[in-house]
């Protein structure tokens, strides 16, 4: 029984092990996804600097999490919200829609993310109208259509892009609320 018992003790250290890593990347993913919702917030406030300065702090977080890619399943919501965040700093403050190279993560998260900052494109859409500034509303209408037309052509399973579909659907809503939002302020 000896080797049995040495065995499982082996396995329990492993396992131990297993469980710290875990448990730090489950504590990163929580700060990342609160620290990419802080950034975001300050953005639609137009504070640049500050949520640039979160962004970096967000962006050190996701470094030790991409190490831990045992586990990817676990963490991929909080590189979601990164690449969101980090999508819409582009967006809003370089007019231009970033790379998956310029926002550096994988490509689940990026596609993931570019659904995810519809949303966001929508708010800033509707706050540009709410002061009649036309032009800007237009460029973040601009900017929702090329996302969408871009991604529109994407089908997979549920198993190879979980939760993509509903992301997408959500966003053609957006979008079509967008487009009505957008006649109706031509028309005044």
């Amino acid at each position: 029984m000896n080797d049995i018992e040495n065995d499982i003790r082996e396995v329990s250290k492993i396992l131990d092990n297993r469980q710290r890593q875990f448990d730090l990347a489950m504590d990163t993913s929580r700060k990342l996804v609160r620290i990419a919702a802080q950034s975001i917030t300050l953005m639609h406030n137009g504070k640049k600097e500050d949520a640039q300065s979160k962004l970096i702090e967000a962006s050190t977080l996701l470094g030790s999490l991409v190490k831990s890619e045992e586990f990817k399943y676990h963490t991929m919501q909080s590189m979601q919200e990164y690449a969101e965040a980090m999508i819409f700093f582009k967006i809003k403050f370089s007019r231009q829609l970033p790379s998956i190279e310029e926002i550096g993560v994988d490509g689940d998260a990026y596609i993931m993310g570019l659904m995810d900052v519809m949303g966001e494109l929508k708010r800033e859409l509707i706050g540009a109208l709410s002061f009649g500034k036309i032009e800007d509303a237009s460029f973040y209408y601009e900017s929702m259509l090329k996302i969408f037309d871009s991604t529109r052509e994407i089908r997979f399973a549920e198993a190879i892009l979980p939760g993509f579909r509903r992301k997408q659907d959500v966003a053609r809503i957006q979008l079509e609320s967008a487009s009505i939002e957008m006649l109706r302020a031509r028309k005044d």
